[in-house]
């Protein structure tokens, strides 16, 4: 038993990469925060599904700067010197943790988006070349006038993405929602999009009792770019909101980062926004002289088609495709629609006129056909009459060689000069 714990701690020294710690009962129940991870070898579905590795010789989101308008964010080995800036502009919580990031979201999101390759995880980033910049929104948890939960006060959400865009971000992820459309949020957006920033973010979870006829925001703005969540099997997630939907990415289930060490599973439209978000950084680093709105063109033209086609309310475009978002030559502009086909109508005496030449051509073809037939044939009388005439219409192949039983058994030999008389 000692040899194994031994072992267990110097994996675990050699990865950087935690074993699941659990916190005494007593501990944990006074906190309420998520646990360090695991460590998971295995390639998670959702990057054997994308493969955004593939496009890695082209571009890994060097130099791109991804804020993740979220829970905050805590140190994990896996992003280790890719979180560049922080700041806190959650409403203080009346019972403290002291975890930067105690819902355990943010962290999960900005693994998706730049975690880096490890020998020891099957698990990495969409672009492990970006850094992070983590605008915290929520405490340790959210708040609890906040109606559905799981909502954030719009005039919050303004305060981070206005952050992230006096960083210098080029693509802001909010993984988190509201469903109050303010002058507030909406400016700050519009001054992202105005900025160049690619505005990504999270259409939400539906709850079983909440009201019909709810919009999430940011994500209902125009210029954002809706997300939602699909299932290993390419559905639909149960919960995920029907409603200003550009894209989606993988988000039930899928593998990320954990606060402090280790990664585990999570589910939700915040962690398919990070796989977009992700996808817009490779995009911005291969191609910078794209506007935000060719960014997004390039993505909706090469997202895989859904079932349902595009324009679904629940795909929207499709499913988000990192290595044909940079790969693809995309044509410039937007598409416009064909006009419709209109039916000839052809007068009576046209058509008539038309299909008498038609039978005419017919006869025509007939009548050359057996021309042609009758000279074949004349010729062959010429050519081969009289030649026919003196075999007297024999063929003029030998006949084959027939095998007779008496052939088999010869005569005995006749005597030489035996017509002769005998001598007496």
């Amino acid at each position: 038993m000692h040899a194994k714990r031994l072992r267990t701690a110097l994996v675990t020294a050699a990865t950087g990469l935690a074993v699941l710690t659990v916190a005494p009962p007593a501990a944990q129940a006074q906190q309420n925060c998520v646990v360090p991870g695991q460590l998971l070898v295995p390639v998670p579905w959702s990057q054997q599904l994308l493969a955004p590795d593939r496009v890695w010789p082209l571009s890994t989101g060097a130099g791109q700067r991804v804020a993740v308008v979220s829970t905050g964010i805590t140190d994990n080995p896996l992003l280790a010197g890719h979180i560049a800036e922080r700041a806190n502009f959650a409403p203080p919580d009346t019972r403290p943790s002291g975890n930067p990031d105690c819902a355990g979201s943010g962290t999960g999101v900005s693994g998706i988006i730049a975690a880096q390759p490890s020998d020891a995880a099957g698990f990495h980033g969409v672009a492990p070349g970006a850094q992070i910049l983590s605008a915290k929104v929520v405490g340790d948890q959210y708040p609890a006038d906040r109606n559905p939960r799981g909502t954030v006060a719009p005039e919050t959400l303004a305060a981070g993405i206005n952050w992230a865009v006096d960083r210098n971000a080029t693509v802001i992820a909010v993984p988190v929602i509201t469903y109050d459309d303010s002058p507030a949020l909406r400016g700050a957006v519009q001054r992202a999009l105005s900025r160049d920033v690619v505005v990504v973010a999270a259409v939400g979870q539906r709850a079983a009792n909440e009201p019909p006829g709810l919009v999430p925001y940011p994500a209902g703005y125009d210029g954002v770019i809706g997300v939602g969540s699909i299932t290993e099997n390419g559905g639909i997630a149960p919960d995920s909101r029907p409603t200003a939907v550009d894209l989606v990415a993988p988000g039930a289930h899928v593998i990320t980062t954990y606060p402090n060490s280790g990664l585990g599973t999570a589910s939700g439209t915040e962690f398919a926004t990070a796989y977009v978000a992700g996808a817009a950084a490779l995009v911005r680093a291969h191609l910078p002289h794209l506007s935000t709105q060719d960014v997004a063109r390039r993505l909706f033209a090469t997202a895989t088609p859904a079932p349902e086609g595009t324009g679904s309310a629940s795909y929207g475009y499709g499913l988000v495709n990192p290595y044909q978002a940079v790969s693809d030559e995309v044509v410039a502009g937007n598409p416009v629609a064909l006009p419709p086909i209109v039916p000839t109508t052809v007068p009576p005496d046209v058509a008539a006129r038309q299909a008498a030449e038609d039978r005419s051509d017919t006869w025509a073809l007939v009548l050359a056909a057996a021309g042609l037939a009758l000279v074949v044939l004349v010729t062959a009388i010429v050519a081969f009459g009289p030649r026919g005439r003196r075999r007297r219409w024999r063929a003029g192949l030998a006949s084959v060689p027939q095998d007779r039983p008496e052939d088999e058994r010869p005569e005995p030999p006749v005597e030489l000069f035996s017509d002769r008389p005998k001598r007496s």
